[in-house]
């Protein structure tokens, strides 16, 4: 993936239409012309793994560059390996995994890396209808929730040994945030992983925010844009990463740290719930 680009320009244009209300619907309108430019890409590189490939309209609301049938799946793939190699350095394995959640699955970018397991339970859940309903008739070996922006999620205390959220914290207000947190907390199993990534220090040095947001970042607090738009792509916060650590993860064991660690530059954080009912014993990344 390309650098995200500096935009302070275009940050100007969202607040213009933001303050006139239709934000939304250039983002909108944004998506569906990539998606037309895009529709008839996907075609063998999605069959190569023997798993059909979402249509363009789809794929264009996970981000710009999604539009791009072989950008989906390679960014896909690399967020499994991602996850592979978090687990490994912390001494287990996603074959070792029980049940796993894809929380915020979308269309499936990541959780079709998944089909080849032997043993694990594969769910994953979305907020978005027509998503949820595409994995449900494309990805047969995953069971799929619909959910709402807010908690709760429709599964059982200590369901899963493993829930990662990939763009999910980076389009929530910090209500939601925390709230989410402590949802997750309890659908984890004790010792379960929690994986999320944010928009750290590398995005907060490309002209997204004005001049006071970025005093704030620095200051260790959250920044989040256009918040009545929680739950899209508009919606956008930037997390130091010190508040992620110390403030979100109050209540998790701090696993370990990677910055900018992906194509598109994500902060990834991996959290453990801890194993006694009792407070965090404060494990830090290394």
């Amino acid at each position: 993936m390309a650098e995200p680009a500096r935009w302070g320009l275009r940050r100007v244009a969202l607040d213009a239409f933001d303050k006139l209300h239709l934000a939304r619907p250039v983002v909108r309108a944004y998506e569906l012309a990539l998606a037309a430019r895009w529709r008839h890409t996907a075609t063998d590189a999605g069959e190569a793994d023997g798993l059909p490939v979402p249509p363009a309209r789809l794929r264009a609301q996970v981000g710009p560059s999604h539009a791009d049938a072989s950008f989906f799946l390679r960014s896909g793939r690399e967020h499994a390996e991602l996850i592979r190699d978090l687990l490994d350095d912390a001494g287990t394995s996603v074959e070792q995994l029980e049940v796993m959640l894809d929380w915020g699955c979308g269309c499936g970018r990541v959780l079709r890396h998944w089909a080849g397991l032997p043993t694990t339970r594969i769910c994953g859940c979305d907020i978005d209808g027509r998503m949820v309903e595409w994995c449900r008739r494309n990805l047969p070996f995953a069971e799929v929730a619909l959910t709402g922006i807010s908690p709760p999620l429709p599964y059982s205390p200590d369901a899963f040994d493993l829930v990662y959220a990939f763009s999910v914290f980076t389009h929530l207000t910090e209500e939601l945030q925390r709230a989410w947190m402590d949802e997750s907390r309890r659908v984890l199993n004790p010792g379960g992983y929690l994986l999320i990534s944010t928009l750290g220090e590398h995005y907060a040095s490309l002209d997204r925010l004005t001049e006071s947001e970025l005093a704030s970042f620095r200051a260790g607090n959250v920044v989040v844009l256009y918040e009545r738009s929680a739950g899209t792509s508009l919606c956008s916060a930037y997390h130091p990463p010190q508040h992620v650590r110390d403030v979100l993860g109050a209540g998790f064991d701090y696993v370990s740290f990677r910055p900018a660690a992906d194509a598109g530059r994500h902060d990834l954080h991996l959290f453990r719930k801890p194993a006694t009912s009792g407070a965090s014993s404060g494990t830090r990344a290394r």
